[in-house]
């Protein structure tokens, strides 16, 4: 058997897989798969290098808890601990509390967890170590490093994917609203629940439909996302969901791809500035072959989240169709940086090295989202 074919073979397994994971639980937020701000945070005890406890449930006096993911590999993480000691030094008198979860891989070998101590060593608040990755996973983070700030009563405020140089001010501007340092800050962070608020019978549909979609029972789920988005047509959420129907299982048959555009369309018409939709019709275009359109919303969608990964992997397949491999090549580089754990970047890494016939690295690279996609769909049952 030749290499090309046998790279055909485990690109057709690595397909399926990816795609087939597409609706394991719809992404709730940019920052987060599972996680938006205006729900209550999952709890959790992780223990510390030492093995003592480190809690993210807020605690007498606690009035804004930090959880933030990071790990050594990334370039980021280093930058917003240290703005996040210089903040808990400020003001953890007042009741700010950092609890710093190591994502570094699922079990820390010696070295590793060497590496983890030395760098924290340069933080005064507990640095805890997610063993299995399970909190990491229970979030649903999209990006390495993520920080999801909650207030005293458990709710999340404020999240962020990834650190940008500006990210440093919106992180000082919530912290200081919810410990109420700043006025301003107040009324601009901590006062705002959550970035919209549905009517109750939209969410209820909603939720019931998320929870058909866990069971494997996306094609049910469809008639409460259509109730959901006709009780409330300025909500993009239940529309994003429907395509995300499309584009799974259903993607082979007629009109789907159809469907999900028009479903996305009118989630963009509904909020211009929601970068998951913005994302998702990205990847819609590419699929139609529309590639002009794809990567102009596609950078809608980057200038949104500079690193959001479903919007870096639209425009480099887009890139990739129009013979712009270097671009492409960046892109999933970019993509890689805060997010390599994610199946679709290896598939499309792949992609990119079979377009250079580069048969060898194609194949590694589509056994690698094989093997992480079957991972995630063990987590998600």
């Amino acid at each position: 058997m030749s290499n090309g074919k046998v790279v055909t073979i485990v690109r057709r397994i690595a397909a399926w897989l990816v795609v087939a994971g597409l609706l394991a639980v719809a992404p709730a937020a940019a920052a987060f798969k599972y996680v938006e701000t205006g729900q209550r945070a999952p709890e959790f005890s992780v223990p510390d290098l030492s093995g003592a406890p480190v809690s993210s449930a807020p605690g007498p006096g606690d009035r804004a808890v930090a959880v933030v993911f990071w790990a050594t590999w990334s370039p980021r993480s280093r930058a917003i601990l240290d703005d996040l000691e210089k903040l808990y030094t400020e003001y953890h008198d007042q009741g700010f509390r950092v609890v710093a979860v190591n994502v570094d891989h699922e079990h820390l070998d010696d070295e590793t967890r060497r590496a983890v101590a030395q760098a924290a060593g340069a933080w005064s608040f507990p640095v805890a170590v997610d063993e299995g990755l399970a909190v990491y996973y229970e979030y649903g983070v999209v990006a390495t490093p993520s920080v999801a700030l909650v207030d005293a009563e458990g709710v999340v405020r404020f999240t962020r994917a990834s650190y940008s140089t500006a990210a440093h001010l919106d992180l000082r501007e919530a912290v200081e609203g919810l410990l109420g340092v700043k006025p301003e800050a107040v009324a601009r962070v901590a006062i705002k629940k959550r970035d919209y608020v549905p009517p109750k019978k939209a969410t209820l549909h909603y939720q019931k439909a998320q929870i058909l979609i866990r069971r494997g029972m996306a094609r049910k789920a469809v008639r409460d996302l259509d109730k959901a988005a006709r009780l409330d047509p300025n909500w993009p959420e239940p529309r994003v969901l429907l395509a995300r129907i499309y584009l799974g299982p259903a993607r082979g048959k007629p009109g789907a791809l159809k469907r999900a555009e028009a479903a996305l369309r009118e989630a963009r018409e509904a909020r211009p500035k929601h970068v998951q939709t913005l994302a998702l019709l990205a990847e819609v275009l590419v699929a139609r072959g529309n590639h002009d359109e794809a990567l102009a919303v596609a950078g809608e969608a980057l200038a949104l989240e500079p690193a959001y990964t479903p919007a870096l992997l639209a425009r480099a397949r887009s890139y990739r169709a129009l013979g712009r491999v270097a671009e492409a090549e960046a892109d999933v580089a970019a993509a890689m940086e805060v997010d390599p754990r994610n199946p679709r970047i290896f598939f499309e890494k792949g992609e990119i090295a079979a377009a250079r016939g580069d048969w060898q690295k194609a194949a590694d690279a589509f056994r690698k989202a094989v093997e992480l996609a079957l991972s995630e769909r063990s987590r998600n049952g």
